[in-house]
């Protein structure tokens, strides 16, 4: 259900944009780490080292690389509806009624 009231478009576009790059950057990030076998847990996870041996394995690694792809992929689906908003905002006229 849409909200009642939308929010302006400069901070919809603003909000979108600081998503976007969230995501992209993030996503390379994990992705990055996790092919080139730099993922370190933090120091509070080693009070569970079986949890901590998980993240630094194959699985994990796997884990993580999975969720960075993920990350990269929900970056080029927010891009897309960035640049949706802007052009329907700025091209109203190039939606045609059929």
């Amino acid at each position: 259900m849409p909200s009642p009231h939308p929010r302006p478009f400069l901070l919809d576009i603003l909000a979108s944009g600081a998503r976007f790059f969230y995501l992209l950057w993030g996503g390379m990030l994990l992705s990055t780490l996790s092919a080139y076998n730099r993922i370190r847990p933090p120091a509070f996870l080693w009070r569970w080292p079986s949890l901590a041996r998980f993240f630094m394995g194959s699985w994990g690694r796997g884990l993580c690389l999975g969720l960075g792809i993920v990350m990269a992929i929900a970056a080029l689906l927010e891009v897309w509806n960035l640049v949706d908003k802007l052009l329907v905002h700025f091209l109203p006229d190039s939606e045609r009624e059929s």
